[in-house]
């Protein structure tokens, strides 16, 4: 049985203009009267519509369809969707990733600034970082690329700290001059196939103390601020190896002020 154009859009729920743009794709083909010109569909054009709608369902490209002028046989097909399949996969996987990357932000938000009981000692993994407040890196040739390279890999990258060894040991209050900014663990950095480059850092897995603090001012941080986790680590007779990092985990502004909510880690021996 043939309908007219009219009489099709109301079985199928599409607009004369996606009817038509289907027809200049070649992926559907009404017949035309002869005599007046009118465009005419049958049960064929009614399968083949399905077809194209299932098939673009799936996210396959109308291109790669078979169209009045391009036949693709069941075993290309079989591969277009095999090759869909793999990209469908690859996004799932993406997914969980940030839906796990989500889950550990939820729980930086949901402590306490700064939290004595939160202090712990545990493994971190490595992390490749850039302090762009470093005169020697910010002049450097390459930052400004690998910058906006992590950048533009959001949200596998995260604001970074760094407070020196040297200021550490110091018996002083501060403030301690610590320098920002950016990191990214050496899963995600792998991930993307980056290489090792300078002015990169690195800094290897190792056994860490981690703790919360919240602070004015990332470059005011004092020794009071950090003594919960010092206090800590001379209980149990653990020294700081190296500097100390921060993942800058939120900052919360309100006029011209700003509260700094950051995540601590030290490397101990």
């Amino acid at each position: 049985m043939k309908h007219k154009i009219g009489s099709f859009r109301r079985w199928t729920g599409l607009g004369e203009g996606a009817l038509r743009y289907y027809e200049d794709m070649g992926l559907i083909r009404p017949f035309r009267d002869a005599g007046n010109d009118y465009r005419y569909y049958d049960e064929r054009s009614f399968l083949q519509l399905v077809q194209v709608r299932q098939l673009s369902g799936f996210d396959i490209q109308l291109g790669e369809l078979p169209r009045n002028d391009s036949v693709v046989t069941i075993e290309g097909m079989h591969s277009i969707l095999a090759r869909r399949r793999k990209a469908l996969e690859s996004e799932i996987d993406e997914l969980y990733d940030r839906l796990a990357r989500i889950k550990l932000h939820e729980t930086f938000f949901g402590q306490a600034y700064p939290d004595v009981s939160g202090i712990q000692k545990s493994n971190i993994r490595g992390i490749y970082r850039l302090f762009i407040s470093d005169p020697e890196v910010a002049d450097h040739p390459e930052t400004a690329g690998i910058v906006s390279n992590w950048i533009s890999r959001m949200p596998y990258a995260h604001a970074t700290l760094r407070v020196p060894l040297s200021a550490l040991l110091e018996r002083g209050d501060g403030p301690y001059s610590a320098q920002v900014g950016i990191g990214m663990l050496e899963r995600y950095f792998n991930d993307i196939g980056d290489t090792f480059r300078e002015p990169m850092q690195y800094t290897a897995p190792n056994t860490s103390v981690s703790g919360n603090i919240l602070v004015d001012d990332p470059y005011g941080i004092r020794r009071s601020d950090l003594e919960p986790m010092l206090a800590y680590m001379d209980e149990r007779s653990l020294v700081p190896c190296d500097d100390m990092f921060g993942w800058i985990v939120y900052i919360s502004s309100a006029g011209e002020e700003a509260k700094y909510y950051i995540s601590l880690r030290v490397a101990v021996a």
